[in-house]
């Protein structure tokens, strides 16, 4: 009895299910034939904290600059968002 081998793009799909999963949790519509209207929602309230959330701790680190820790905690946070923003503009 011979197994059915799956053809690349099927291969591709499944070893990358998770991190395709993943970027459409975040709101990216990666390998999608179709978007629905319920995700276009959820994609645009997605961008929305994101992006509302990146802002607010640039502006929270200028008011607060007179407090080193407080400062410091904010920057952290906002270099990890940095880095990881890229994939919302390389999906585009």
């Amino acid at each position: 009895m011979e197994k059915k081998k799956p053809k690349a793009k099927e291969l591709s799909e499944i070893r990358f299910s998770w991190i395709i999963l993943f970027l459409r949790l975040g709101g990216i519509p990666f390998k999608l034939k179709e978007m629905s209207s319920l995700y276009a929602i959820y994609m645009i309230t997605v961008i929305i904290c994101t992006f509302s959330t990146y802002l607010g701790m640039f502006v929270d680190v200028y008011i607060h600059r007179d407090d080193f820790s407080h400062v410091m905690t904010n920057l952290r946070v906002l270099t990890g968002m940095t880095i990881v923003l890229w994939i919302y503009f390389s999906c585009r």
